[in-house]
């Protein structure tokens, strides 16, 4: 069968997607920064000599699980690629019925945000995200200092036997 002269070959410009196919690719988009957060966590961790443990499937409210000095920690792993109005922002959230919801204490010890282009970690205890579904992140430097700048790198939190302990 012959192809009309100037038919495309199967590829459909970006401008003439369906709304529901751009939603698709961003979904995949969304799933593969989180895959790429998740890899990089699993390095990090291994590398500073921690014990980590991936439950199987995805009906669980966290990504990993890390032994600690005196108890199993539940990790939740959230990514951030882009900078929003000289911010990073990161969503904080799961879906329950459909509905976004904040974590909440019985679901997961903390939350490690990954800030891709500043290639930095937040550890953050669980305390300090209930309630939220959206946390932003402020670089070094930035004018109002970042809130919270004491969870950078804080990869300490996860080995401490309350993993809350401060100082």
């Amino acid at each position: 069968m012959s192809k009309a002269k100037g038919a495309s070959r199967g590829r459909i410009h970006a401008s003439e997607r369906s709304a529901v196919s751009k939603a698709r690719a961003r979904g995949f988009e969304v799933l593969r920064r989180g895959d790429l957060g998740e890899v990089a966590f699993l390095h990090k961790a291994m590398s500073l000599g921690l014990v980590v443990a991936e439950p199987r499937g995805r009906n669980h409210s966290y990504d990993f699980i890390i032994e600690g000095e005196a108890a199993f920690r539940s990790v939740q792993v959230k990514t951030c690629a882009r900078m929003w109005h000289g911010l990073y922002r990161v969503c904080i959230r799961h879906r329950k019925d459909s509905v976004a919801v904040a974590y909440t204490e019985s679901e997961v010890d903390f939350v490690a945000v990954y800030i891709i282009p500043l290639k930095t970690w937040y550890i953050l205890p669980v305390r300090e995200v209930v309630g939220h579904t959206n946390l932003s992140f402020r670089p070094k430097g930035h004018p109002r200092g970042d809130p919270y700048s004491y969870y950078r790198e804080a990869w300490h939190l996860l080995r401490e036997p309350d993993g809350l302990t401060f100082g």
